[in-house]
């Protein structure tokens, strides 16, 4: 029992020692994951209506079934855009979600809709609104890219690409 207890500590100050900001620093000229955090960096124009940028998603811990996406989402019309669904086939449950703070104490709750304001933006980010992956079902790595649909309360779908980034400490 006390090398088991012992070697699951050793895995986790691995794994913390291992995590560090991949915002401070470039990544061109080493490992596969700095190739495929292109996407995380660009701005996405989905349609004539919407652009994402920065969309990335958390890497899963091993055993851990629940990640968080982020994005900064500018809506270009002169009308608000209020987003209802969040679709992806990596989890069986995508919400979006608002931590929020209760008694002292941050708290997490699904939100009915989001909206972003006519030709306005919207950031989901940590400890504020962001998407929830709940039930993932393959552990995400770092560089793998996923696919999330937004739909707004029109019908309206939006495609977005988030790129996974590695475990950092928030």
């Amino acid at each position: 029992m006390k090398k088991t207890v012992l070697s699951i500590a050793l895995a986790l100050a691995a794994f913390q020692a291992s995590a560090h900001d991949h915002s401070t620093h470039d990544h061109s000229g080493h490992d596969a994951t700095a190739a495929n955090t292109k996407t995380y960096h660009e701005v996405q124009s989905i349609n004539d209506v919407l652009t994402v940028e920065n969309a990335h998603a958390k890497a899963t811990i091993p055993g851990v079934k629940v990640s968080a996406g982020y994005m900064k989402l500018t809506n270009k019309t002169d009308e608000p855009i209020r987003l209802v669904e969040a679709k992806s086939s990596v989890a069986e449950h995508t919400e979006i979600h608002r931590m929020f703070m209760r008694d002292s104490q941050m708290a997490m709750r699904k939100v009915d809709s989001l909206e972003i304001p006519a030709n306005g933006t919207v950031e989901l980010k940590p400890k504020d609104y962001h998407l929830m992956f709940m039930g993932v079902k393959d552990a995400l790595e770092p560089g793998q890219e996923i696919k999330v649909t937004l739909v707004a309360d029109n019908g309206e779908k939006f495609d977005v690409q988030l790129t996974v980034m590695p475990m950092t400490k928030y």
